[in-house]
């Protein structure tokens, strides 16, 4: 009959109490932290400095060919990683129960468990779970000859091996999973699941803990002034105005609160299966002086770190740098479109645009500066006006200041009646101004007082102050240069009628003078005016009886006295009406003189087809004034303005200066 060898290693699993003795302490020496009794193996976190101490400890476990019976996996995985360490100035120290005791690991149990496998570059692992055998030897007797009785007579024994069922121990899977290096993140509950059900199958026994990403510092707004009001405009009709927005550009006053800092929140370590920590991402961090532009500062208070508006004025936010500043001028950086800020009516004094203005947009201001392409209209009240770029078939209206172009105008319409044009090259385009500088002009309308060009081709100008340095032709059209010399006859025709109206004046005056001194002439009239002086002046004393006869002569003379006195009156009267028409024949003498002065052309150089010709223009009038700007390039080519040919040539310069006649 075969019998049973009992060998240590095959010996059934022993109690909780024979396992306490069955690992000696001096074989697995324990630390001042780790007590291990009738109530389990315990941590003392008071004792412990920091979880590697524990660490090393289950790791002086696995190694010694040991293990956790009754293994509280999760309660382990807490202490290891730091989760159970109490506060820093907490009192409280907790002991933490992680197991019932500690067993050998016999090296024929540790045969039964493999190796898994690592997926997804370390992120979880995969363990193929099988029913296990174990293997177990069995003697088997060995019968020589029967003795004496007939029986027979046991001789040896052979020794064979069996391989029975067995299950496997989810207390052995983590200590072998521990020798592979899977430390953490083991899903206990699947791997006891797959040992009960004692299926052939592939399970996910453990997973990599992600770091739990922070959150980056940002801002928090405090004032709904930081956002633009794009809705349409309400007309006073009470409907909308789709190409005008209420409110593209805030207002803040000083104090006003912008933003408040949010701190960064840091994130939550990870593990990976092998037990190393995963730090997260450190959340990103600024200083709050980098958002802080011109007319902002920083306030520090116990609610936190806020943006401040130190002055009073508009708004302006720099994508580009993201800073924050509080101006007095409008600074636009995307442009003026339907999309971005439909047509623009600016309440501030100043405003910089850095995007294009495109086709059919509108921008009314003062002082503007356009640091991109202008395509659209801009109407400035008189300020000075900087196109850093070029002005593409768009139109300017500018009654004064300066308006400067940098780059190329093309196509344009520039009106400045009472202001100057400034522009380095022109080509195809209208101008209309008190003076204009250009640098190049091709195959423009110029209008102005005073016109300097550098080159000039193909133009048509009309001024009473022209200097061209090089002039010429451009293709088959000549540059035609209408000087504007001043029509007297109006000027003339209303000295005239003031003259005569002088005259009639002073007719009047003499015959209302001859009347009063044959009034003062006559014998009554004369003595009684001689009397009267000596009176006034004290000459005579009247008695009673003399003043009683002085009133009988007065009453005597009362009418006499009454029409000279009429006619004095009369004479006052004509005497300051005659004052306004001598001082307006003074101020037409005056405008008479100045009308002439300073009206000339130089042309230093003649490179092609150039035509100078005079042509009378009202004095005191802007040039051209009432011809609209569509229609200058007809009416300067009209022939019926001309008053005089003055040059034509294709060669040479010309020079001249008007010299007005002597009035009539």
């Amino acid at each position: 009959m075969a019998r049973e060898e009992h060998h240590p290693a095959l010996a059934p699993k022993p109690s909780a109490d024979e396992l306490v003795a069955g690992i000696s302490v001096g074989d697995i020496p324990l630390p001042d932290f780790i007590s291990m009794d009738g109530a389990g193996v315990r941590v003392h976190v008071a004792y412990m400095e920091e979880p590697a101490q524990l660490l090393r400890f289950v790791e002086r476990v696995f190694g010694a060919g040991a293990y956790f019976v009754g293994l509280d996996h999760a309660a382990l995985s807490t202490v290891l990683y730091g989760k159970a360490l109490p506060e820093a100035g907490t009192t409280r120290r907790p002991t933490v129960r992680i197991a019932n005791a500690l067993a050998a690991f016999a090296p024929e149990r540790r045969e039964l468990y493999k190796n898994a496998k690592s997926i997804d570059d370390g992120a979880r692992c995969e363990y193929l779970f099988e029913p296990a055998r174990l293997d177990r030897v069995v003697e088997h007797p060995l019968f020589g000859d029967p003795d004496e009785n007939g029986r027979p007579v046991i001789t040896g024994y052979e020794k064979q091996v069996r391989s029975e069922p067995t299950k496997l121990d989810a207390d052995e899977f983590v200590a072998a999973m521990w020798t592979q290096g899977i430390r953490s993140g083991i899903d206990i509950a699947t791997v006891r699941a797959a040992i009960e059900s004692g299926h052939t199958e592939r399970v996910d026994i453990a997973h990599r803990i992600d770091p739990t990403p922070g959150a980056d510092a940002t801002v928090q707004e405090q004032t709904d002034l930081l956002h633009r009001d794009d809705s349409p405009s309400i007309l006073p009709s009470g409907k909308m105005d789709l190409g005008h927005f209420k409110n593209h550009f805030p207002q803040v006053t000083a104090g006003t609160c912008l933003l408040q800092k949010q701190p960064r929140r840091l994130g939550e370590a990870g593990l990976a299966i092998d037990g190393t920590v995963l730090e997260p991402d450190l959340p990103r961090d600024f200083e709050l002086e980098e958002m802080a532009g011109p007319g902002t500062r920083i306030e520090r208070t116990a609610k936190g770190e806020f943006l401040v508006a130190a002055q009073d004025g508009f708004l302006n936010i720099d994508k580009t740098t993201h800073q924050i500043s509080i101006t007095e001028k409008i600074v636009n950086r995307e442009g003026v479109s339907q999309r971005t800020t439909g047509n623009l009516q600016l309440v501030g004094d100043e405003y910089e645009e850095h995007g294009e203005v495109q086709e059919r947009r509108l921008v009314e201001g003062h002082h503007m500066d356009f640091h991109a392409d202008v395509f659209g209209e801009i109407v400035s009240s008189g300020g000075n006006v900087h196109f850093h770029t070029n002005l593409a078939g768009g139109t300017v209206k500018n009654p004064g200041g300066v308006t400067q172009f940098d780059g190329r105008v093309s196509q344009g319409v520039i009106e400045a009646r009472d202001g100057e044009v400034q522009a380095k090259h022109v080509e195809g385009s209208t101008l209309v101004a008190a003076t204009v500088r250009l640098g190049r002009a091709i195959a423009c309308d110029i209008v102005a007082e005073e016109v300097e060009i550098d080159e000039a081709l193909g133009c048509t100008i009309a001024a009473r102050r022209v200097r061209i340095t090089r002039c010429g032709a451009r293709r088959d059209t000549e540059t035609l240069v209408t000087i504007c010399i001043p029509d007297y006859a109006e000027l003339d025709r209303r000295r005239a009628e003031l003259e005569k109206e002088v005259e009639a004046i002073e007719k009047r005056l003499a015959e209302k003078r001859q009347t009063l001194e044959a009034c003062m002439a006559a014998g009554e009239v004369k003595n009684y005016l001689a009397v009267a002086t000596r009176i006034r002046d004290g000459g005579i004393t009247l008695n009673e009886a003399q003043a009683a006869q002085w009133r009988q002569m007065t009453q005597k003379v009362a009418r006499p006295l009454a029409q000279i006195q009429a006619l004095r009156h009369d004479m006052e009267k004509l005497e300051a009406t005659l004052a306004e028409p001598h001082e307006q024949l003074t101020e037409l003498e005056v405008q008479r003189e100045q009308a002439g002065v300073d009206i000339r052309c130089e042309v230093a150089q003649v490179v092609g087809e150039v035509a100078v010709q005079s042509a009378a223009t009202p004095p005191g009038a802007a040039v051209f004034a009432a011809i609209e700007t569509a229609r200058l390039k007809q009416a300067l080519r009209d022939t019926r303005i001309v008053h005089q040919r003055l040059f034509r040539a294709a060669t040479g310069s010309f020079t001249w200066s008007w010299k007005p006649p002597a009035a009539t």
